[in-house]
């Protein structure tokens, strides 16, 4: 077996055909890391000048002339051919170590469970739970279990099986919520890169990358058409308009009400519904003035939720989002992800990734509000195999450690998603 690199078009004609071919493992996404911060490599591996195998691999000095790699979603290859992929990992290793690299980190999308939240189980990929013994004997060391999204990358993902996917098969609750946000002045736009600012000021409590960032990935994968950007606007004379006529219905409600709760004033139940309605009338009567007062000082539209969608293969995958949770009421963040849903499954895609779960599914988690949302699609929970150290040179890698320069560089705080 022959590594050498490899051209970016060539990378990814093969990436594209690949099983484990995800857009992590493109020349769009080497080009916007080589944007910040790394150097992108492609290399593949060769039989008889047949490519067998291939990786873009991250690469990054981390010390005095000591670098690491990293292959996003791992590398492209048969890891349940043991001999094959022992005879990969020997060339990778010599290809690498030779140019002063001491480690390369992977996390392979390979599927190790399916996890089912609501009673805390999972059946296990049996022969993807082998690969652990013969990946340690080639010298990958398996890192943290990333329950809480420490790691490079998320190993827990709600995919929604868009083929599939019906309104009527949604709990009821959220099938009202959905019914009734439609009457509040929402509306689901396609933006452009002038319209990152827009989206960071909904995310950017989410991580430290700079909004640069986001227009450098936008630009990157628009130029293949390979993301978009939504943002959710609510437009406040639609909304006023139906508060009002909201407003009058429930008037209406609650002069019979009161009718009824006059001629019988010790029923119980009657007056439970006259309360109902009163604070009803009361929130609504609140609600119409905030919004007159948004007219009033020139403010009709606002954009209070957003996403940014790559699309790879047939998957429709959620980057990020955020929404502005000042309009919680508003239920921003279901109409955004409905109406994904929704225009991803009438363009023809197969799949949306929901992106990322914690791994804790108890009801004391703390992402457990983000659990709880993301399971309302009813979407499949795949965990994948974890974050694994591939190391070159022990020696460089146990500097690296003792030194802390991996603490540096890859020790995070649980974040949001």
């Amino acid at each position: 077996m022959v590594i050498r690199e490899i051209s970016k078009d060539e990378f990814n004609a093969f990436s594209k055909t690949h099983v484990l071919s995800s857009f992590y493992q493109t020349k769009e996404y080497g080009t916007v890391m080589s944007k910040n911060g790394y150097m992108d490599v492609y290399v593949g591996a060769f039989i008889d000048e047949n490519m067998i195998g291939a990786s873009l691999v991250l690469t990054k000095s981390i010390s005095l002339n000591v670098k690491y790699g990293y292959a996003p979603r791992g590398f492209l290859i048969d890891y349940f051919n043991e001999e094959l992929f022992t005879e990969f990992s020997k060339g990778i290793k010599k290809f690498f170590k030779r140019r002063g690299y001491a480690f390369i980190k992977i996390d392979p999308l390979i599927t190790y469970s399916e996890v089912f939240p609501s009673t805390d189980t999972k059946n296990i990929n049996e022969p993807a739970s082998k690969l652990y013994n013969y990946l340690e004997k080639n010298d990958y060391k398996r890192l943290k279990n990333n329950v809480y999204f420490e790691s490079m990358l998320t190993k827990y993902n709600p995919i929604l099986n868009l083929k599939s996917f019906s309104f009527s098969n949604l709990d009821e609750k959220i099938q009202k919520k959905l019914d009734k946000i439609h009457s509040r002045g929402l509306k689901l736009i396609k933006g452009d890169i002038y319209n990152i600012n827009d989206l960071y000021e909904l995310i950017k409590r989410k991580n430290d990358r700079p909004s640069d960032f986001y227009k450098i990935l936008y630009k990157v994968f628009k130029e293949s058409d390979m993301i978009d950007l939504f943002l959710v606007e609510v437009d406040y004379h639609n909304y006023l308009e139906n508060l009002q006529d909201e407003y009058a219905t429930e008037i209406s409600i609650n002069e019979r009400i009161n009718k009824v709760f006059r001629e019988d004033t010790s029923n119980k139940d009657i007056y439970k519904e006259k309360m109902d309605s009163d604070r009803t009338l009361n929130d609504l009567n609140k609600e119409i003035g905030d919004i007159n007062s948004k007219i009033q000082n020139g403010i009709y539209k606002e954009i209070i939720a957003g996403a940014l969608v790559v699309k790879y293969n047939g998957v429709a995958s959620i980057y990020v989002s955020g929404f502005n949770k000042s309009y919680n009421k508003l239920l921003p963040n279901h109409f955004l992800h409905y109406m994904l849903i929704t225009n991803y499954k009438q363009e023809g895609f197969n799949f949306l990734d929901l992106n990322g779960m914690a791994g804790d599914f108890s009801k004391d988690s703390p992402y457990k509000g983000l659990n709880d949302f993301k399971m309302l699609w009813n979407p499949r929970v795949y965990e994948y195999l974890g974050e694994f150290d591939f190391i070159l040179s022990y020696t460089k890698y146990s500097l690296l450690w003792t030194t802390k320069q991996l603490h540096k560089e890859f020790e995070r705080s649980p974040r949001v998603i």
